[in-house]
């Protein structure tokens, strides 16, 4: 493992934790105050850290800050396997954190901010798994194109990505959760202690990543 890997693990590692820390903390907030941010708020804050992380290091490790689109990217062929392994890790340990920073800082308000189907409107968890796969295969698709394609206009990736992010955060998410990222509703599971639907947040993303990553393959003319 080298110096430049663990670079790479660590920007994953900060990058997570502060996508769940103020995406999640949105939604904190929101119930703490009593709202006030709602569903534009949240959706602005989630697509606006995302556009701040890209442009900080994804020069440096990708800014996938998100372990179905590093599982996509290696299938794809713009991520190299022996990484995997500690992208996720990172990922993973900074949602733990920042769910738990959450929890220890603001206390125990709207779930966590965890990612979640809307039961009391009849969103089923098939639906939101639904929901999920389709929002999480655009993003795929979206960040293939504008991202990872070096023909691409690369200085403006970072505002495209955090536009659907954000779009699809403001409309989805009070609905269906939102996620597109199994790393962003984890630590808020965590710090709820309560996993059950956390299996929609892994499955939706996982299927709906390694879909669009494949279909930016044929529709950007590179599956020959």
């Amino acid at each position: 493992m080298t110096c430049d890997d663990w670079r790479k693990y660590c920007c994953e590692f900060i990058g997570t934790f502060s996508l769940v820390f103020f995406a999640a903390g949105a939604v904190v907030v929101d119930g703490l105050v009593g709202g006030g941010l709602g569903m534009i708020g949240a959706g602005l804050i989630s697509g606006l850290v995302i556009t701040v992380v890209i442009y900080a290091f994804g020069h440096i490790s990708g800014a996938h800050v998100n372990p179905a689109l590093s599982l996509a990217a290696v299938l794809i062929g713009h991520l190299d396997r022996r990484l995997l392994p500690g992208y996720v890790f990172a990922q993973m340990a900074g949602s733990a954190f920042a769910g738990m920073c959450l929890f220890w800082v603001i206390g125990d308000f709207n779930n966590m901010g965890a990612n979640l189907p809307n039961i009391k409107l009849g969103i089923s968890p098939l639906t939101a798994l639904l929901i999920e796969f389709l929002l999480s295969f655009l993003l795929m698709w979206v960040v293939a194109g504008v991202g990872l394609d070096k023909r691409a206009h690369g200085p403006f990736a970072g505002i495209a990505v955090g536009a659907v992010v954000g779009i699809e955060v403001m409309l989805f998410g009070a609905i269906a959760g939102a996620a597109m990222n199994p790393a962003r509703p984890f630590g808020p599971y965590i710090a709820m202690g309560d996993f059950t639907h956390y299996w929609i947040y892994v499955l939706g993303p996982f299927v709906g990543m390694t879909v669009g990553g494949f279909t930016y393959r044929f529709t950007h003319g590179l599956g020959r």
